[in-house]
């Protein structure tokens, strides 16, 4: 077994520790504001390609939102 295969269990966590990474060195060298946009912008345009895709589905984001809590 290579070493790429005994990672797959572990690819979410080390997914969200690369991504943190990357989040914190944004907010120590341009700051706060600048990260929020930077995300802000990554998170449309995520969801931009998701429905150019065809994967959006907005009906069951409708009713996520819409359930009582």
């Amino acid at each position: 077994m290579s070493t790429p295969d005994k990672l797959i269990p572990y690819r979410g966590r080390i997914i969200g520790i690369l991504i943190g990474f990357v989040l914190a060195v944004l907010l120590l060298t341009i700051g706060f504001g600048p990260t929020i946009l930077i995300v802000a912008f990554m998170a449309i345009g995520f969801i931009i390609g998701k429905w150019r895709d065809g994967q959006l589905n907005i009906e069951s984001w409708m009713r996520f939102f819409a359930k009582d809590r």
